[in-house]
Order: structure tokens, then sequence, then C-alpha cells
């Protein structure tokens, strides 16, 4: 393994799977995605997306790095359109896979080769979400 880290501030990651789960008939229906991970190596995000609107500048999320196993857990809130746009996606069988780029509050160690160092269970704040949609 090599000796040069580099800090990083985004998780860059491809959708596997989606699905929407809504847990009773009064609550809102989130979209679950199981996602692998690009810029990290070895591992997975599960990420539950909600549709709603957060204060301007404020975190839009949070994602739960686990040191036992390589998966990342987190959520997200993200603005009704781009909701609505990409739960019409992933409907549609895109032709290639949805890219999502998400922002964090603080940096992270990752090699060259993509391992992430981190030496306990860590928790980060999502600031920003880019989606790239595949049309054709």
């Amino acid at each position: 393994m090599s000796d040069d880290w580099q800090q990083t501030d985004r998780i860059v990651m491809a959708v596997q799977t989606a699905e929407i789960r809504q847990t009773s008939v009064t609550s809102q229906p989130t979209l679950n995605l199981s996602c692998s991970l690009v810029n990290i190596a070895r591992g997975q995000c599960l990420l539950e997306i909600s549709s709603g609107e957060t204060e301007n500048g404020a975190d839009i999320g949070q994602l739960v790095i686990e040191i036992d196993r390589p998966v990342i857990r987190g959520y997200a809130t993200i603005p009704g359109q781009l909701y609505d746009a990409l739960l019409s996606r992933l409907a549609s069988a895109p032709p290639r896979q949805i890219s999502l780029n998400l922002s964090i509050a603080s940096k992270l160690a990752v090699s060259l080769e993509g391992d992430l160092r981190i030496n306990d269970e860590t928790v980060v704040q999502v600031t920003d979400l880019a989606v790239t949609l595949p049309l054709k």
C-alpha cells in the first residue's frame, strides 16, 4: 500500500439498486439506494433520500462510515424537483448508472489506491449533492 494520502471532501458513488420505502400510511416515502463507491475502494453506501427543503446553507444529510465493514450508511434531504427527477430516471432504466457526488463538511484521507483511512466509526455531514442523470 502506498504512503501517499490525499484529503477529499467528496464521496462519489454509482447507483446499483433503488427502491421506494414507506414505513406507514402517514409517513412520506423515501428513496433507498444501494451504491458502489467510485473514489473509495472496496465499499458500498446505503443512502436514504427524502424530499424536502433545508435551510439555506444548512447540511442536507449525514453519513456514518463504519469501521468494522466497508459500508457507509446515510441520509439526505433534497429539493422535491430533484427528488422527482431522480425517481423518474430510476423508474425508466437509465442507459448508464446514475452518479451521485456528495460534498462533505470534513475531509477524509484516501490513498492513491482508494483506501480510506479512519480509526473509529466516523460521522460526516453532507453539505451538497450533485447528480448525473444519463439521458442516452
